[in-house]
Parts: structure tokens; C-alpha cells; sequence
């Protein structure tokens, strides 16, 4: 006796099912969104802004990989787990291997044009030499990864030295973490509920401190129509970074 028709295809999705969470997402769109998600925590509506699709669409998916483990929703903002980085990293280092292919393809076109390879080139094999040359590619981009973060680590703890003199301690304590933010995802702004979820710190309390810091040049409040009040570190603090 045969299996009921929709009995069969219940479990041929059921096993589709098992295979992606297993495997990761099967979407260009997720894998862009992924990508996104490396570089920093971000709200559905600014991942909908960068790559031109409705939020609600992208809350769908976003949602829908949270339940498989990929990401994770916590004070308005996307993460990745330690699963959906792993995978959003798998997903560069294929698109890099991509886009090297096409550049090493380009360039032997152009070499073929107007240069004949020599005796030597024609006795070595180039593959050995490309896949040397795309891990070492690879090696140098997680190690310049790890050099701008110790940079960023370096002229925090400079800045930190120097506003430490015109601030008291509460100010201090707000704008450390602002630069402790810095440090971590190389962005000078974040959003004043982030800040005191990260802190946390009572908003009331935080608002007043922000407004001093403000007073006093070091941060500025912006209020995003669309995502809140944003807080950030004004360009006289920029530059003192900058010059650590």
C-alpha cells in the first residue's frame, strides 16, 4: 500500500527543513543579510534600507532563521550567533574565492594578449601558485580584521586618557561606553536604547548625562524618525581618535 500523497510531501519538507538548518540558508537575499549582520548588530529597518527591500520582508526571514539558531533579536537589534557567523563567514570567503577566480581569469586574458609565457612559466603548473595565493589572501584579511580592532583598542584607550581630564565620572562612564562600542564594531553612533541596554543603565539617568556630554561637545542626539534617538561622538572626538 502506497504512502498518502500528502503524507509524502509533509515529510519531503520536513527534510528539507532538516538539511537547511543543518546547512545553512538557501537564499542570496539571507546571505546578504548574513554578510550585514558580520560587520555589525543591526535593526531590521536598516538591513531593509542598505539592500532596498520592505523591513516587514526582511523580519520574515530574520525571524524565520532565529528559530534555526542563526541569529539572535535582543534591544531592537540583529545578532549572529556563533552558527549564523560561522556561516556568514563561510559565505565571504566563497564570494571573495568567486570574485578572485574572475579577477585571476581577467588577468590572464590580458597577459595572453600581449605577453607569451616563458619556457619556465610553461613547465609550472599556475594552480598550485593561485590557491597559495588565495589562502594567503584569506589569512591576510582575518589578520587585518584583528589589527583594526587592537587599532581601534589603542586609540580608545588614548581618547579615553584625554577626556578623562575634562569629565567627571558619570560622564566618563557613558562616554566609555560609547567608546567600548567604538572598539567593538567601528561605528561612532549607536542608539540611546542600545546604549542603555548595553550600560545598563536607568534611561532617565542616561538622557542626563547625554545632555552634559552634549553641552560639552563631546556627543551629539539625533532623533531618527524612523529607529529613535541616536547617539554619537562628535567630530571633535573623531579627530581626537583619529590623531591617537
Amino acid at each position: 500500500m502506497g504512502m498518502d500523497p500528502w503524507e509524502l510531501i509533509g515529510k519531503l519538507e520536513e527534510r528539507k527543513r532538516g538539511e537547511a538548518d543543518r546547512s545553512g540558508p538557501r537564499s542570496k537575499l539571507v546571505d546578504a543579510i548574513f554578510v550585514l549582520l558580520l560587520s555589525r548588530p543591526m535593526r531590521a529597518s536598516e538591513i531593509a534600507g542598505v539592500l532596498g527591500y520592505e523591513p516587514k520582508y526582511v523580519s520574515s526571514y530574520l525571524s524565520y532563521w532565529k528559530s534555526r539558531g542563526f541569529v539572535e533579536y535582543e534591544a531592537g537589534l540583529w545578532y549572529l550567533t556563533s552558527q549564523g557567523e560561522e556561516y556568514a563567514r563561510e559565505v565571504v570567503a566563497r564570494e571573495t574565492d568567486e570574485a578572485f577566480n574572475r579577477f585571476v581569469a581577467l588577468a590572464k586574458k590580458i597577459a595572453s594578449e600581449s605577453l607569451k609565457p616563458t619556457r619556465k612559466d610553461k613547465n609550472e603548473g599556475s594552480q598550485p601558485r593561485r590557491e597559495s595565493g588565495f589562502l594567503s589572501f584569506i589569512v591576510d584579511q582575518k589578520n587585518l580584521i584583528n589589527n583594526k580592532i587592537q587599532d581601534r583598542s589603542s586609540k580608545a584607550a588614548c581618547a579615553t586618557s584625554i577626556l578623562q581630564r575634562v569629565l567627571d565620572e558619570e560622564e566618563m562612564e557613558v562616554a566609555g561606553a560609547l567608546l567600548k562600542h567604538y572598539t567593538r564594531w567601528g561605528t561612532t553612533y549607536t542608539y540611546v536604547d542600545q546604549l542603555a541596554e548595553e550600560m545598563r543603565a536607568d534611561t532617565g539617568w542616561l538622557m542626563k548625562i547625554l545632555r552634559l556630554l552634549q553641552s560639552k561637545g563631546i556627543v551629539y542626539i539625533y532623533t531618527d524618525p524612523r529607529l529613535g534617538l541616536r547617539v554619537g561622538l562628535t567630530r571633535k572626538v573623531k579627530e581626537i581618535l583619529e590623531s591617537c
